[in-house]
């Protein structure tokens, strides 16, 4: 089955085509089944190669690949063909991927059927999830980090898409131009980073690449490089700090995209990426404290911002971020199976919380958790589902998310007491939030009786795929964790050096660690219940009249939007001053100026030329013409032969006498 695995991006690529071009837009159209098949057989092909793969039927790595292009180059003199090629790299990591990424895009796919219904650009928005989709699995399975590069850009463009998918309204058009631009700026780094490599490696070869980095064939300033380009690229597509401005307004795009951007697509390719390229970052120390280091920041700052909003997808998107940032700082300080590991767990039930959430917003119309309560009354099964998903996030054993997140924890403990704390304490406000979340939308009595009294429960359509996310999320972890299956199927990273990653320098006790997070992760859900699980909320109120200025901080989101727009407000007045300089400068006195001078210049050479130029000649024509020319046609006019036979005999006598 793996020969067949080129075929997982190209069967919803072509899905995609044909649903934009196969048929007028129509509100009930057939067309968007024709994804959801596509997918399905993706699916099928990716659990396959990951059942062979975990069995150990199929030893990896595969690597198959087929001529892209060639050029004419020349290498120290000596002219050669540079052959490009393409093709896939499957190891255990991929293997993953490509399960969760298939997996819970189908599951998006069906959940829209609900969720989209009706909405009069059904079969656009189809075709731009399946893009979406094919791009992804793209950059998954790619052993070339051009056709990776390429790949990447196109789930930006696909994102562009999808975050601006209601361009009607004004919101949607600029979160999707905020978030475009902001992952450019991390694109630069991945881009810079490409070059490096092709100038000193000679390849783009992922395979090759490793290689001639475990040879040595790299100096390590020169992989220090290339590693700080490549985070630069996954903090922008990851949303990491102090990048990670763009994603909380993504939430202005449809609820299953933000689902899919959020749980196995766009965000996951910044860390896949690091995963992908460990070798490089495994070799530079530097690198390696970067990543864990904007890790750590991340997952700080984005769980702290969570504290505060009360749009329930705006909660969810800075959890993402937050959560994101853990991944990014167990890469960073070694923990390459165990990184990879939270973004497995994390993509079930982020997805489920997202695909609640939507079933809550599809159910009330409306995004703010102030005028919801007491929906678990009238939406129980999303209820359900959306408590497990929390109690995943929270960390709560036996659920996916306590496997995950404890290794994480114990990993970085490590290497550092400090971001183990760091993290602990993100872990406690993660299950805060969490459940803020939940008690202000189901529990409690409703705060808007009109809403409340229209809620329905989702149809099955949006509700299976709830369950089905709800038990990953419940088994997902053990299954994982159980004789560390996942541990051995992905590796400690793939190229990583004996001794890159450094040696642990502290223990932990897994069990002690285990016990006093969870204890404090529970005190943070009592005390969400104590404060929000009241009708009038007005035990939080009066925290927040108390802590004013801290929430005022946490809402503006550390200014960090403001200060981009300001760097975007200066760029507009630098541009301003570029134009002015440009017309009143540069136009007016050099190029208008230059101008004035050069037509005063010919004026003056026109007047040179009326006034002697042009006179010598009249004066040179008159002398010529009136005065010589008419004594002359005096003598030639007196028609006497023996004058002129005088004239003769006296020049040929002057002539003699001269010579």
């Amino acid at each position: 089955m793996i020969e067949h695995a080129f075929l997982i991006p190209l069967l919803p690529l072509a899905a995609s085509f044909l649903i934009l071009f196969g048929g007028p837009e129509r509100k009930d159209s057939p067309l968007p089944y024709a994804g959801i098949a596509a997918i399905g057989l993706s699916l099928w092909i990716s659990l396959r190669i990951l059942f062979d793969a975990w069995s150990g039927a199929l030893p990896l790595p595969y690597e198959a690949d087929w001529s892209w292009f060639s050029f004419a180059a020349e290498l120290r003199g000596r002219p050669f063909i540079f052959d490009m090629r393409a093709g896939v790299l499957i190891e255990g990591a991929t293997a993953v991927m490509l399960a969760v990424v298939c997996l819970v895009s189908l599951l998006v796919q069906v959940y829209s059927l609900g969720y989209m219904h009706g909405d009069a650009k059904f079969k656009r928005y189809y075709a731009y999830l399946s893009f979406f989709t094919a791009s992804m699995l793209g950059l998954v399975v790619s052993n070339n980090l051009l056709v990776t590069f390429a790949c990447w850009e196109l789930v930006g463009v696909s994102s562009y898409l999808l975050i601006g998918f209601w361009f009607e309204k004004t919101a949607p058009p600029y979160a999707a131009k905020k978030a475009f631009i902001t992952t450019k700026l991390g694109d630069l780094g991945f881009f810079l980073a490409l070059l490096t490599i092709f100038a000193y490696g000679g390849t783009f070869n992922i395979v090759r690449l490793r290689d001639a980095v475990a040879m040595g064939y790299l100096p390590e300033l020169v992989l220090t490089l290339i590693g700080l380009g490549l985070l630069a690229g996954a903090m922008g597509k990851s949303a990491q700090w102090p990048l990670f401005i763009w994603l909380p307004d993504a939430m202005e795009g449809p609820t299953p995209v933000s689902a899919l951007i959020h749980a196995a697509t766009m965000v996951a390719a910044g860390i896949y990426l690091v995963a992908r390229c460990y070798f490089i970052f495994a070799a530079s120390q530097v690198a390696m404290d970067a990543v864990a280091w904007t890790g750590l920041i991340t997952a700080f700052l984005a769980g702290t911002m969570a504290l505060v909003p009360y749009d329930i997808k705006r909660v969810l998107a800075f959890s993402t971020v937050s959560q994101l940032g853990f991944m990014m700082c167990a890469l960073g300080v070694g923990g390459y199976a165990a990184g990879l590991f939270h973004l497995t767990t994390h993509a079930f039930f982020k997805a489920l919380l997202f695909l609640g959430a939507g079933s809550v917003i599809h159910a009330v119309h409306t995004n703010d958790m102030r005028q919801m309560g007491g929906l678990s009354k009238r939406m129980p099964v999303t209820f359900m589902t959306m408590t497990v998903g929390s109690l995943a996030l929270a960390g709560i054993p036996p659920l996916a998310g306590f496997f995950s997140k404890d290794q994480i924890l114990e990993k970085v403990f490590e290497r550092s007491p400090f971001m183990f704390a760091v993290l602990a304490l993100t872990a406690c406000l993660t299950a805060f939030y969490t459940f803020r979340m939940v008690f202000l939308t189901f529990r409690g009595e409703e705060r808007d009786t009109e809403r409340f009294r229209h809620a329905e429960e989702s149809g099955g359509v949006m509700t299976v795929p709830l369950v089905i996310l709800a038990v990953l999320s419940v088994c997902s972890g053990w299954a994982l964790e159980h004789a560390h299956a996942f541990a051995r199927l992905v590796g400690s990273g793939p190229g990583l050096l004996p001794g890159a990653a450094g040696e642990a320098a502290h223990h932990i006790d897994p069990m002690v660690m285990a016990t006093g997070v969870t204890g404090a992760a529970f005190l943070a859900i009592g005390l969400a219940y104590r404060l929000y699980c009241t009708p009038d909320l007005s035990a939080a109120l009066a925290w927040k009249e108390r802590l004013s200025l801290p929430f005022k901080v946490l809402e503006d989101r550390y200014g960090f939007d403001a200060f981009f727009l300001g760097l975007v407000d200066a760029a507009d007045r630098l541009a301003g001053l570029c134009r002015w300089v440009d017309a009143e400068v540069v136009d007016r006195i050099f190029v208008d100026g230059w101008g004035l001078l050069c037509r005063i210049a010919a004026e003056l050479s026109n007047l040179f030329d009326a006034l002697f130029v042009d006179q010598a000649v009249d004066g040179c024509g008159y002398i010529s013409r009136d005065v010589v020319g008419a004594n002359l046609r005096w003598f030639s006019l007196r028609g006497r032969v023996q004058e002129y036979l005088l004239y003769l005999a006296v020049g040929v006598s002057l002539f003699s006498i001269l010579r």
